[in-house]
């Protein structure tokens, strides 16, 4: 038996004989996973509540293929229930009514097919802990991604993990399906090991760094997840890539930690402290050529510097109405970034479409408050590379009242600069 093979037996083991059957028919006559599991019938699946049977009657949608380009980013929390039990964080809930449930899924992929303008349809997992949810709902949910969309539009899944307790069959499935994930990492040992324990009270480093290795090998990985606290941001830059590296990260994106989105309160590395830790970040790796790590972060900000794309949404813009974050009770948010703010809520998928929401009085006044912000912030000499960055930032600023006439990034702009000043000298004495 091929590789392949044993991938497909082992992700779709869960699924009656006839469903398997089904699928390796669809996959055999050249359709790609996601399709050939929408050949699968209702009955087959292994869940039995009775939304999927409904779909399958229902039929395809009637609509016509996209008449647009453009992309609609849909971060949804599948469920709120988190084997961890993180310091900073403000997600995970406890208790019923916190995984979304298949009829709310059909919802709000219902509400993604209408969506004329979007050819493509990016589903990131979120959580919560999205491998929670298990095999059986994983494979129901992309069986209704396949039943639902629209014909002709692309769907793309990415999910966010703490890496801990990750089963073999779940990363078959990940894999089988294309599902790439990032990997929550807070640096060294000592360090995230004190912000992210589990549910027991104990360290989750080494699972973490194992479920790590394990997507690495299933060509999985996107790379980890850094929160940078203050603690993290005083590290010495290279102590933090070698504790990176030794736990096999060769990518990584830095978050500064934020608080509450409802009031502001909680943990925060002001946006000046983390632009000072991007610079000391950016020439430790630039002094030791040796250390490999990406940095979503500074190619992201470079690449902005010199005025080219940098497929990084917090430096892109204008962004209302492209990101929706999906709660499990089917309310929507711009962003879930935005969790907890009543001023970001734009309904629910039973109230509204996407379309409703941007063209709603609550995009409305969030349009206003952003242009606010930007107006602030043009000033600026950084503005046109920075686009003020991320809204939320701007939130967060007004929230605790420190909002000024820059976003916080001048300092790794003008860093930039100065270094582009001395190539230019180096050269010129070359």
């Amino acid at each position: 038996m091929t590789e392949a093979a044993d991938i497909e037996t082992d992700a779709l083991s869960a699924l009656a004989p006839a469903g398997r059957e089904a699928f390796a028919q669809a996959r055999a006559g050249g359709k790609r996973p996601l399709d050939a599991l929408g050949s699968v019938a209702a009955r087959d699946l292994p869940l039995k509540d009775p939304v999927f049977a409904e779909v399958e009657r229902a039929g395809p949608p009637a609509l016509t293929p996209p008449d647009g380009f453009a992309t609609l980013v849909l971060i949804a929390k599948l469920t709120r229930h988190c084997n961890l039990r993180c310091t900073y964080c403000n997600d995970w809930r406890e208790g019923p009514g916190q995984q979304m449930t298949p009829r709310t899924q059909v919802l709000m992929l219902r509400r993604a097919a209408e969506d004329a303008r979007a050819a493509t349809l990016k589903f990131v997992w979120h959580g919560g802990e999205p491998s929670l949810l298990g095999v059986r709902r994983t494979l129901g949910f992309l069986w209704l991604q396949a039943r639902l969309r629209r014909p002709g539009q692309m769907v793309r899944n990415s999910l966010q993990t703490n890496g801990v307790g990750l089963t073999d069959e779940m990363i078959a499935l990940w894999k089988l399906f294309g599902v790439r994930a990032s990997v929550s990492l807070d640096g060294p040992r000592e360090m995230h090991d004190r912000t992210r324990r589990t549910v027991a009270d104990t360290p989750s480093f080494d699972a973490a760094a194992d479920g790590i290795g394990r997507l690495k090998a299933a060509g999985l990985f996107a790379g980890a997840l850094v929160v940078v606290t203050e603690e993290i941001a005083a590290l010495d830059p290279l102590y933090l890539v070698d504790a990176l590296e030794a736990a096999g990260v060769d990518a990584a994106a830095f978050l500064p930690v934020r608080p509450s989105s409802a009031d502001g309160s909680g943990p925060c590395l002001a946006p000046e402290a983390f632009a000072r830790f991007l610079v000391r970040l950016l020439d430790a790796l630039r002094a030791h050529p040796d250390r490999r790590l990406a940095v979503r972060e500074l190619d992201a900000l470079h690449a902005a510097y010199q005025g080219t794309g940098t497929g990084f949404c917090e430096l892109r813009g204008p962004c209302l109405g492209d990101y929706f974050g999906v709660d499990p009770d089917g309310q929507v948010m711009h962003c879930d970034k935005f969790l907890g703010s009543d001023a970001h809520v734009l309904g629910t998928l039973a109230e509204r479409s996407f379309a409703e929401m941007r063209a709603s009085t609550e995009m409305r006044a969030l349009k206003d408050r952003y242009r606010a912000a930007q107006t602030r912030l043009a000033a600026c000499k950084w503005f046109g590379r920075c686009k003020g960055w991320c809204p939320h930032e701007a939130h967060i600023a007004d929230l605790r009242g420190t909002a000024g006439g820059c976003c916080g990034l001048a300092e790794v702009f003008a860093h930039f600069a100065r270094l582009e000043a001395d190539a230019r000298r180096e050269a010129a004495h070359a």
